[in-house]
């Protein structure tokens, strides 16, 4: 990140401690349960955020040589990312053409060939098909060039990889960021390694799951026993991006860069700086130096359950300190795991008795009102009940006799 970018969010962060206040949205916003607990909505979600736009999907890092490949499941739709041999990212459905089974599974590297483990059909690094190992005669009069892995459209930049699950989809990578292009390129992703992965499946929509990424509100109070004495819940130096958003989280020890001139402002050493990329893509790069990938999909035919998986990138100079990262791993498993994403299990739990009609984002939770603002828009359709989300201001004003 520029120092200019630094000392800018450093100067904002200090006038509203000055001002004891925070960035704040318009009005505050009141969004309706069922956007959490309807099944509808949720086959909406599915198809027309997580079907019909490109997402970000992995770093560059994560296929670092001709022959890396990813597996990853993106909302229910399975993809294998290959780095082929013109250095290219290519994308397919990662699903055998024979019976179907899984091509392959997690992250690896392969010389020549990509086997299906179910019958051994292989393909090469650009999707075709290789051989049908001791079919002998038995698929005589199929065209081997017709039944290779089914494309999806890929386009990498700035370190990151992007899929869409339509595969004649041109990917502008610069358009989808808004902006934040240039800004993510100054990370210098592929400095980056992946060094360990979590995963899971919570009762949770998947909203909730990411909700908990949108504000720094709660930190003060769930966080108590852990982050909230090392992190600030306020203020939050937050910025809009078209639908995603940027928010830096200070330490507790940044108002010691008081005493010291701009030029040697280092906002990295005293910040977490959080990146949430639409719909439910999140680049966390902590004042520990690593980066912390959060992606967060639903699960396909309920909106009570959604997956969160969790990467750790280790800078390539610092990779040799294992205990260090592990530790880091072992702690957000703790921290996100158990302490954010438990109390999000439980808020769903509760939205499903039907009791409580709606929940309330404040002025002070201005990324959170805006992703769900940006979701409601882009279901906005003949098809769908009529916009559930409401500025709280405007709702009380029409209720007023």
């Amino acid at each position: 990140m520029r120092h200019e970018t630094q000392v800018q969010l450093l100067r904002r962060f200090f006038e509203m401690r000055r001002e004891h206040t925070t960035t704040l949205g318009a009005d505050p916003y009141v969004e309706s349960a069922s956007v959490y607990t309807d099944p509808e909505r949720a086959r909406l979600e599915l198809e027309r955020i997580f079907r019909r736009r490109p997402l970000l999907v992995a770093l560059s890092s994560d296929l670092p040589d001709i022959g890396s490949y990813s597996a990853i499941d993106c909302a229910g739709l399975p993809a294998l990312l290959v780095r082929s041999e013109d250095g290219l990212v290519r994308g397919f459905v990662n699903i055998c053409r024979h019976r179907g089974g899984r091509v392959a599974s997690g992250q690896g590297r392969t010389d020549r060939a990509l086997k299906c483990p179910y019958h051994s059909w292989a393909y090469d690094l650009d999707g075709m098909l290789l051989g049908q190992p001791l079919a002998r005669h038995g698929f005589d009069g199929l065209d081997r060039c017709e039944f290779g892995l089914l494309p999806l459209s890929v386009a990498e930049r700035y370190g990151l990889v992007y899929l869409s699950a339509e595969a004649e989809r041109a990917i502008d990578v610069e358009a989808e960021l808004h902006g934040l292009g240039p800004e993510l390129g100054e990370f210098a992703l592929d400095d980056y390694v992946p060094f360990a992965q979590r995963s899971g499946v919570f009762d949770a929509n998947w909203k909730l799951l990411y909700d908990t990424f949108l504000e720094s509100y709660h930190i003060f109070s769930l966080h108590r026993d852990s982050i909230a004495g090392q992190l600030l819940s306020t203020p939050l130096v937050s910025d809009l991006f078209g639908p995603h958003g940027r928010a830096a989280v200070m330490t507790r020890d940044v108002g010691g860069l008081l005493e010291r001139e701009e030029a040697d402002w280092d906002l990295r050493r005293h910040c977490t700086v959080v990146y949430t990329i639409y719909p439910s893509m999140l680049l966390n790069f902590p004042s520990s130096g690593h980066l912390d990938r959060w992606e967060i999909y639903p699960e396909p035919g309920s909106p009570d359950r959604a997956r969160a998986t969790f990467t750790l990138y280790a800078p390539k100079a610092r990779l040799h300190e294992t205990a260090f990262w592990e530790a880091n791993v072992a702690f957000t498993e703790r921290v996100v795991f158990g302490e954010d994403f438990a109390q999000q299990q439980d808020i769903h739990r509760s939205l499903r008795c039907g009791r409580l009609p709606g929940v309330v984002f404040g002025r002070n939770e201005p990324v959170l009102t805006h992703h769900h603002v940006v979701t409601e828009a882009a279901l906005q359709d003949a098809s769908l009940p009529a916009a559930a989300g409401r500025s709280a201001r405007r709702e009380q004003a029409r209720s007023t006799p």
